[in-house]
């Protein structure tokens, strides 16, 4: 079962919770099947559950992580995301418990490290095969500022990046400890096509986190397995320099033929025994090839000599930090001269120098997360102690945002999850995490006569979750649950070894309460998973009975449903509400509007930051000709996404209308609703000038400027109130050379109109306007006479 989820989820977008309504069902199909499966491990642990050592404690403690998303669910600004946040919290920490009480036998251990690289090493293959365009996969190739970037199965070129760093020094590892010469050549074989996949990932990031976690990693061998670690590791880094500029430049090609071009041609798979897969994949495994021999002829010859020479030294106490303090040397050396030398850089594919040369923090991905990470500490500062729930980044980060850009992500596992539990919940999750490395580092240099190859658990977790400080891999739910599976199975290695004294109960029926619990809480997270994942079932079904043109009544039926095993899902109701605005367009019975009104207030009230509500309620006060109300939602929409230029235009443009509507029977209002139209505009030209002051290198995000449209109205209201100076500054920039659009006219119409005024012309412009449509000559001339 364990088998299943590791190898065959992955390729469900490794379960990808993007906080949109397209991913859900994935997510909670996964999550049931999860859940399931731990009713049946619960079984098991019945019979090995022992109160009386750090697994217990641990096991125990890791139900503080779902209970803190618990508790944020109620004071959640998304309801539908902190649910979902919350049953996969309880599912995370239920992948670590069956990692703790699964890997307690040599023979499980075994299979289950197998399950974590046989995966891994398939989404490697899985990856090439769409470099090489055996098969097309949307998005596993990334086209992105000139690069084709590698994602494999994730659609994120640095989420996959952090998987590779981690399947990298996993398969180091089985090189140069595998006692079986063919294990060690299977390992030593993939070594240059996981190399390759990383470097045409083009994730800068991952580049710097790697020898972090090699630093991080030596120590935990003896001397001579260090430097070998480090042998392989170069060799097989200099076998892919040797091919990667003809790697880069086959998979380029191979992409231009293969990849859709929207309105042009669809995507087109390329056989293998075509030329340029052919030799693509001739060139991969030729080097993959000499890698492993050549690392099978390190292993014969040069292991056993290194390990005679050192022996001595590696008695010492500090031998294991000896090569980790040489490789800090090294990476420094080698890093300042890469950065510094155009010769070395040129050894490179000219995509992946260009990347490393710019690798500093004035790049335009670092102040970006700069951004997010100062965004999400507001977020925190009013949301301190339990957060906001889960889903919450998503949800409020365009209220606290500094400039317009677009993230559902905070890019930080850390940033994220304190706006979605608050400082306790992220300090309870540290503790946790600090606990399980603390008890699995002091247990392997405890006890010399445990270690194996269960150290690739430790590689896994560490790996990506010091990448996820800088990005959103705890996101894929495949990877979390992989990230806290293997904490569980470090945990799991040293049962015996982390034995309590005096801790243990009187009475053996005690024992029972933690696996009754256990199994207790997951058949309720089963009913919580069905339930949702139910209710997209009957969701699909009430869209195909839409696209057959079945009554409404009928639609209704099985939408209702859905709304029942989830009404916190804003998506269902939103599309109820909109079936009923198509209703009342159709018969004119205002019943349809009301029910529509009377659904998205029950959403609101669990979805009060969902922008598609606040439009559908301003729909409704359009439809309804209540104005007031109709502009309060847009105000409404202004206040929480206060950086979102259609909020401002349509405002403007409603302030525009009523005080045109107003304006003959009550000319203070209708001032008064013109001052406010005049006051968006100036805040629209201050965060202009805001955005302006971003260094250059970072990018701005969403578009926000004083579009044409928004000129005119506010020319037109000066020009009503006989400030025409102001009206002739404010529609300059907006005048235009393409005088076959009415809208441009308009706008010259009215900029001549506020020149004539003035007592000055623009004879040219005028000509120009008037051979573009003679009737302008009478339309500016009624418009001058207005004034």
């Amino acid at each position: 079962m364990a088998a299943i989820f590791f190898l065959a989820f992955p390729f469900q977008t490794a379960l990808f919770n993007g906080f949109d309504f397209s991913f859900e069902k994935k997510i909670t199909g996964a999550m049931l099947y999860g859940f399931f499966f731990f009713i049946v491990m619960s079984l098991h642990i019945f019979k090995v559950w022992r109160e009386n050592n750090w697994q217990a404690v641990l096991s125990v403690s890791v139900w503080l992580l779902p209970i803190f998303y618990f508790i944020s669910s109620f004071n959640a600004v998304s309801v539908n995301d902190a649910q979902i946040l919350t049953v996969i919290s309880f599912g995370l920490a239920g992948f670590f418990v069956f990692g703790v009480y699964f890997n307690d036998t040599p023979s499980s251990r075994k299979t289950l490290e197998g399950i974590l690289v046989l995966s891994g090493y398939i989404l490697v293959i899985f990856g090439l095969i769409n470099l090489f365009g055996q098969i097309y996969t949307p998005d596993a190739l990334w086209f992105t500022m000139g690069n084709y970037r590698l994602t494999s199965v994730f659609q994120y070129p640095n989420t996959y990046a952090a998987v590779l760093i981690a399947v990298l020094l996993v398969a180091l590892y089985y090189t140069a400890h595998a006692v079986r010469y063919p294990w060690r050549f299977i390992h030593a074989f993939m070594l240059v096509p996981v190399l390759v996949s990383f470097m045409l990932t083009f994730s800068r990031a991952a580049i710097v986190i790697v020898p972090v976690v090699i630093l991080i990693l030596l120590p935990f061998f003896k001397l001579a397995k260090q430097l070998s670690y480090l042998v392989y590791l170069m060799l097989s880094t200099l076998v892919t320099f040797i091919i990667l500029n003809q790697m880069e430049s086959i998979s380029t090609t191979i992409a231009q033929q293969v990849q859709p071009v929207e309105g042009v041609k669809a995507a087109q798979s390329i056989s293998l025994w075509s030329a340029l897969p052919l030799k693509g994949w001739g060139v991969l495994l030729a080097a993959s090839l000499v890698t492993a021999l050549l690392s099978l002829a390190v292993a014969k010859w040069i292991e056993p000599w290194l390990e005679r020479k050192l022996q001595k030294v590696s008695a010492m106490k500090s031998s294991a930090f000896l090569a980790p303090a040489a490789l800090l040397i090294i990476v420094i050396v080698g890093a300042a001269i890469v950065l510094s030398s155009s010769a070395v850089r040129g050894l490179l594919p000219a995509n992946i120098a260009d990347r490393l040369e710019n690798l500093n923090f004035r790049q335009h991905s670092v102040l970006e997360r700069e951004t997010f990470y100062r965004n999400g500490l507001k977020i925190a500062a009013d949301h301190p102690l339990v957060g906001a729930g889960g889903g919450a980044w998503k949800a409020l980060y365009q209220q606290y945002q500094t400039n317009p850009y677009t993230s559902n992500q905070a890019h930080s596992y850390p940033i994220q999850m304190l706006v979605e539990v608050g400082w306790l919940g992220l300090l309870v999750h540290a503790a946790f995490f600090a606990a399980v490395f603390f008890f699995y580092i002091r247990s392997y240099f405890r006890y010399p006569e445990k270690r194996g190859s269960h150290i690739i658990f430790f590689i896994f977790s560490i790996s990506i979750l010091l990448h996820s400080f800088i990005d959103f891999d705890m996101s894929y739910i495949s990877i979390s649950s992989l990230v806290f599976f293997c904490l569980g199975c470090m945990i799991g290695v040293y049962g015996r070894e982390l034995k309590i004294e005096g801790l243990q109960f009187k009475r053996n029926a005690l024992r029972l309460i933690f696996p009754s619990a256990l199994t207790l809480l997951s058949i309720l997270m089963m009913v919580v998973s069905y339930r949702q994942y139910a209710s997209h079932v009957q969701f699909d079904k009430a869209l195909a009975y839409a696209a057959e043109k079945r009554p409404l009544q009928e639609l209704l039926v099985p939408l209702e449903k859905a709304i029942s095993f989830a009404p916190a899902n804003p998506h269902y109701s939103l599309v109820e509400a909109d079936w009923m605005s198509q209703a009342f367009a159709q018969t004119g019975n205002a019943a349809y509007l009301d029910n529509g009104k009377k659904i998205l207030d029950k959403a609101k009230l669990m979805s009060p930051y969902e922008r598609q509500i606040i439009l559908a309620e301003y729909r409704y006060y359009k439809d309804t000709q209540n104005y007031e109300n109709a502009i309060a939602s847009l105000e409404e929409g202004i206040s929480k996404f206060p950086w979102d230029i259609d909020f401002y235009e349509t405002t403007i443009q409603e302030y525009y209308d009523a005080g045109n509507r107003e304006k003959p029977s009550n000319p203070d209002q209708s001032a008064a609703k013109w001052n406010r139209a005049t006051e968006l505009y100036n805040i629209i030209v201050e965060r202009t000038e805001q955005l302006k002051a971003l260094p250059p290198e970072q990018l701005q995000g969403r578009r926000f400027d004083v579009s044409p449209a928004v000129r005119l109205i506010i020319a037109q209201i000066q020009y009503a109130n006989k400030d025409f100076s102001s009206a002739i500054e404010t529609l300059n920039p907006a005048i235009s050379d393409n005088l076959q659009e009415q809208s441009n006219r308009v706008i010259v119409r009215y900029y001549l109109a506020a020149l004539h005024a003035t007592g000055k012309n623009d004879e040219d412009l005028q000509t120009k306007l008037i051979a573009a449509d003679i009737q302008e000559k009478g339309l500016l001339e009624a418009l001058e006479k207005e004034n």
